[in-house]
């Protein structure tokens, strides 16, 4: 009976031989996937993703329409005020006598107000300024729109390729929980060998409900980004696999293109640009304002009266109300331009550190492809074979499976990162993101199983 026993364990640790074995093979093919796998297919679905966000998402619909609405105030700024007509009856003595007495008349007056020559048209220019400066943000919602919905797309990646790995695992724990038993059975074993075999199917079941979590809060955020109905599907054909040759972008080009493209810096400079104007507008208030004014005065049978006039604003009291202005303005320019230099600064900082952290990320992938996961397959390929003569126990062996999947699930997660990083270095944000910093490391996240 004991030989039997015995027979039985060894059909069935070669059963599992054969199952790791397999394992090292999927793992194997896993990454040895080309490089242009990886960039072409993410960013082709990644771009149909940000173009879906940017034709429905309805925070960049508010973005557009709230800068149509600054333009429109730019045309009424540089216009003259609305014109007065005034009607005025004088009537002399008691009774109505309109036509017998000369003083009595019915008066039509219209009136204008002209500012002093310049300040409409600087008036124009600020609003216009103004304007500019509020068309800038839907370019900052766009881009970090693109940003979010590529951040989510590489989140929804990471998700479904852990999914997969922790199904492999659980696949592989059911052959390493048959031999358990069959050694137990066989008298080779120990009860603690299977008490530990249940607890480690049940964490690999814990890990996988994480996973499944995971994926499903992915999907309700890029479902809000794209303005998709609840439950709608977002089905990806991409998926993680380890390269060597991850694609940094060149440092010069990106640091100019952060000068150019970032939101901020653009509206910093048109605010520099209106506290200029605004700065003219208001050494002009010191200059008077123009009041012209015309009347025609109707008197019955009598002849007909007219009246013209002119006036002028006297800025009489100027040290308390148009100088302080002129010092505010003046100080606002002062800030503006501080502030330009103090963003400038950030968005080249960010832009290197992103770049930097890119670097690192495709460095981390490549002793990925070409050292890491090749060593694990190695180390579990010698455990088995080890295992097979009896020259270690059991636990080496799932050790080195354990090390395999833990390492594969650490390689997702940089790609993962890479992604994410790629995603906030061409939103060309000048926030910088501690969360975003944790997502894209790995080993921040839910640890994997033990195995």
């Amino acid at each position: 009976m004991l030989d039997k026993k015995k027979e039985d364990f060894l059909r069935r640790s070669r059963g599992l031989a054969g199952a790791a074995v397999v394992v090292c093979g999927m793992a194997a093919a896993w990454s040895a996937r080309a490089a242009d796998e990886h960039a072409t297919s993410a960013s082709a679905e990644a771009d149909a993703l940000v173009a879906e966000a940017l034709a429905h998402n309805p925070d960049l619909a508010a973005a557009r329409q709230e800068s149509e609405a600054a333009a429109a105030r730019v045309k009424p700024a540089g216009a003259l005020q609305d014109p007065w007509l005034t009607v005025n009856y004088e009537n002399d003595g008691a009774a109505p006598s309109l036509g017998t007495e000369p003083m009595t008349r019915l008066q039509f007056m219209a009136t204008q107000a002209f500012p002093f020559p310049g300040k409409l048209a600087l008036a124009g220019k600020v609003a216009n300024a103004d304007a500019r400066a509020v068309a800038v943000r839907p370019q900052r919602v766009a881009l970090g729109l693109e940003g979010s919905v590529r951040r989510s797309y590489a989140d929804l990646l990471e998700a479904r390729e852990n999914l997969r790995i922790v199904d492999e695992q659980i696949d592989t724990w059911r052959g390493i929980d048959e031999t358990i038993r069959a050694r137990y059975s066989a008298g080779m074993g120990s009860q603690q060998d299977v008490l530990r075999a249940q607890s480690e199917r049940t964490r690999l079941l814990q890990q996988r409900s994480r996973d499944e979590a995971a994926e499903k809060t992915v999907l309700s955020a890029l479902r809000r980004l794209l303005f998709r109905p609840l439950g709608a599907p977002i089905p990806t054909e991409r998926r993680l696999l380890p390269t060597s040759s991850l694609a940094v972008p060149s440092s010069g080009e990106y640091l100019a293109k952060a000068l150019t493209v970032t939101p901020e810096l653009a509206e910093v400079a048109l605010v520099k640009e209106r506290a200029a104007l605004s700065v003219d507008l208001a050494k002009r208030n010191l200059r008077p304002d123009f009041l012209a004014s015309a009347g025609y005065a109707y008197r019955g049978g009598l002849p007909l009266m007219w009246s013209a006039g002119v006036g002028v604003s006297v800025p009489l009291w100027a040290g308390s109300k148009q100088r302080p202005l002129i010092i505010e303005a003046e100080r606002l320019a002062e800030a503006a331009s501080s502030q330009e230099a103090s963003l400038r600064r950030q968005a080249e900082a960010l832009t290197e550190e992103r770049l930097i952290r890119l670097e690192q990320l495709a460095t981390e992938a490549r002793f990925d492809a070409e050292g890491v996961l090749v060593q694990d397959r190695l180390s579990v390929e010698s455990a088995l074979a080890s295992y097979r003569t009896g020259t270690i126990p059991f636990v080496a062996v799932l050790e080195a499976l354990g090390t395999l999947f833990t390492d594969r699930r650490a390689a997702v997660s940089r790609l993962a990162g890479f992604l994410r990083t790629e995603a906030d270095l061409r939103e060309f944000s000048l926030e910088r993101s501690a969360a975003a910093i944790a997502r894209s490391t790995p080993g921040t996240s839910s640890g994997a199983a033990g195995m």
